[in-house]
């Protein structure tokens, strides 16, 4: 009897959700298998997977929007402009312009050498693309969603963002500048949800803990990055204002010497009236 020919198709084994298995797990097995053209294709989002945020909340800009799953590379989206409106108005949202616009996803992409001793290792392998190459991704997601200049056009350099300088009556004070920006937020019509700020200002507040924890029971995250300048502060209703539109589809692959994450990803700023960078008092 001849022997059964050995399948050319290869079936699906990884976990959708990753609720088995960490992305490392993923491609540690990958590689075990297929050596140094590994790749895997995961059907979820890595950026949102570092394992020690399980252990130390810290959120980023993703965690900030709200998030839509998407399956195709351009969609269409609703916009308001408030470009118009009379700084007197009781109402100004009554004076937008409504209109659509075409949103395209882009890859989002961080890579890290990856030490030959550590391809060895299986085990190895799968803590540094966790503990190394997604912190590097997260990092890389964080500058395009603030700073992109490419299908994903960064929050602050969106069109209309508005910004407010300090002023003297916050008397100094960085909370009472958040507090007063997030104030100017309502008076588009929105309600601020999220702040993000520079690592250099968010630790000081840390000093009147009260202050972060009023914020949180007022439903405002605050995520922190290096992303935005120091000295300044992006405040935002990011729920009603923006939408992260997620392709579900991440890959981790070696190129060369270098470990690669790669994510699909698009973000829709509807309403970029609600947004305001506010300047912290004592700011570079």
């Amino acid at each position: 009897m001849s022997e059964m020919p050995v399948s050319d198709v290869r079936m699906m084994l990884d976990d959708p959700e990753l609720t088995r298995r960490s992305p490392g797990e993923e491609f540690a097995l990958a590689h075990a298998r297929h050596g140094p053209d590994a790749a895997v294709e995961l059907r979820a989002s890595i950026s949102d997977l570092f394992p020690p945020a399980r252990r130390r909340p810290r959120l980023t800009v993703r965690h900030l929007l709200r998030k839509a799953v998407v399956d195709a590379d351009e969609v269409t989206v609703f916009t308001e402009r408030a470009e118009n409106t009379s700084p007197d108005d009781a109402a100004p949202e009554w004076e937008f312009e409504v209109g659509s616009a075409t949103v395209r996803t882009q890859v989002v992409r961080a890579s890290v050498p990856v030490p030959k001793e550590i391809l060895a290792d299986p085990a190895a392998l799968a803590a540094f693309v966790d503990y190394r190459l997604l912190v590097r991704l997260g990092t890389a997601e964080n500058d395009v969603l603030l700073n992109g200049t490419g299908p994903i056009q960064g929050l602050l350099r969106v069109p209309g963002l508005r910004e407010r300088p300090c002023d003297p009556a916050d008397g100094g004070s960085a909370a009472r500048t958040l507090l007063a920006t997030a104030a100017l937020c309502e008076w588009y019509g929105g309600s601020a949800d999220g702040i993000v700020m520079h690592p250099d200002d968010w630790w000081p507040l840390v000093a009147d803990g009260a202050f972060l924890e009023r914020l949180a029971v007022q439903g405002v995250k605050v995520s922190r990055t290096r992303m935005v300048p120091a000295g300044t502060a992006l405040v935002g209703d990011f729920t009603a204002a923006a939408t992260l539109l997620d392709r579900r589809s991440s890959t981790i692959r070696l190129d060369g010497d270098a470990l690669v994450a790669e994510i699909r990803e698009g973000l829709a700023v509807h309403l970029p009236g609600h947004f305001v960078l506010a300047s912290l008092p004592g700011g570079r």
